[in-house]
């Protein structure tokens, strides 16, 4: 049977990865934007200078050029590939740097006995040293000094 403990271990487990989880979710969507609008400007400023020059002065092959230009200037892959990229990238360097809650969390959660109850105080130490130091500015530096 579960005792007490073991709930409890289980429930802050849930609780530091739900939080590492949500935090780097959403720092991934805001990377996605801006690299997703990095990705668009680079490849539309590429396309439009491949527009403005020929190798040789002809009507077709400006049509030609304009029409593939169009084509690739509406291709929603580029947006799409920059969008994936820039979640990957917030949301793996959020948890990289997120690395001690999200281990304790994970111990608390699939650890058996001492190594649940390690994890357990491991992510409410490490909550408790947030709080303090962001919530309290307890050890941080001020920017004025």
């Amino acid at each position: 049977m579960f005792s007490v403990s073991n709930i409890v271990c289980k429930t802050i487990g849930v609780a530091g990865l739900s939080a590492a989880l949500y935090d780097a979710g959403k720092i991934g969507s805001e990377t996605s934007g801006r690299i997703k609008q990095k990705v668009n400007a680079d490849h539309f400023e590429r396309v439009h200078n491949s527009t403005r020059t020929m190798s040789t002065e002809s009507q077709v092959t400006g049509f030609i050029q304009d029409k593939v230009a169009d084509y690739r200037m509406n291709n929603p892959l580029f947006s799409m590939f920059g969008s994936v990229k820039g979640f990957c990238k917030g949301f793996f360097e959020t948890l990289g740097n997120q690395i001690l809650p999200v281990s304790f969390a994970s111990m608390a959660l699939a650890g058996k006995g001492v190594w649940a109850k390690i994890g357990a105080w491991g992510v409410a130490g490490y909550a408790a040293l947030t709080i303090a130091r962001e919530g309290f500015g307890i050890g941080k530096v001020s920017p004025k000094d």
